[in-house]
């Protein structure tokens, strides 16, 4: 089983880039980019996806992230400035928590790629929340979820 471990927020991106590519100016564009590579190299039934606070696999190679022995609210070890924002902080929570109650996850779900995919297209059809990639993404949100539901 291949493990993507995901902030709340991250799994509409990874659909989105998957109908669409990963965005040039995408701060976190070598994580997406590795995710994705994943995603097309590996079965559906053998991915699953845990669900973390901390950086995720989508926050590796961030241009906005750095080593400190300190850590941050993300985790030990990196911060990074959306680490440093209160206001990013508290959107960033708030979303959070609308995503567990919508696709009934928490921290440390551990929830097959499939089964997240088929939640997000029900729970999730439209991302109204800029958290979660925005309006500019909605069509390539949608080309992702067809195009992930046909493979699965």
């Amino acid at each position: 089983m291949k493990r993507i471990r995901l902030r709340p927020y991250h799994p509409t991106y990874i659909v989105a880039h998957y109908g669409g590519g990963v965005s040039e100016e995408s701060r976190a564009r070598v994580g997406f980019e590795a995710i994705q590579r994943t995603i097309r190299d590996t079965p559906l039934a053998e991915i699953e996806v845990e669900i973390v606070r901390e950086h995720d696999d989508a926050c590796e190679g961030c241009i906005f992230r750095w080593e400190t022995e300190e850590g941050s609210i993300w985790g030990s070890r990196h911060s990074c400035t959306s680490a440093e924002d209160p206001q990013i902080i508290a959107r960033v929570d708030r979303t959070s928590a609308k995503v567990f109650r919508l696709l009934g996850v928490d921290y440390g779900s551990v929830i097959p790629f499939r089964e997240l995919v088929s939640r997000l297209r029900e729970k999730i059809p439209a991302l109204d929340d800029k958290t979660l990639g925005g309006p500019g993404l909605q069509e390539s949100y949608e080309k992702g979820l067809a195009a992930l539901t046909v493979r699965a």
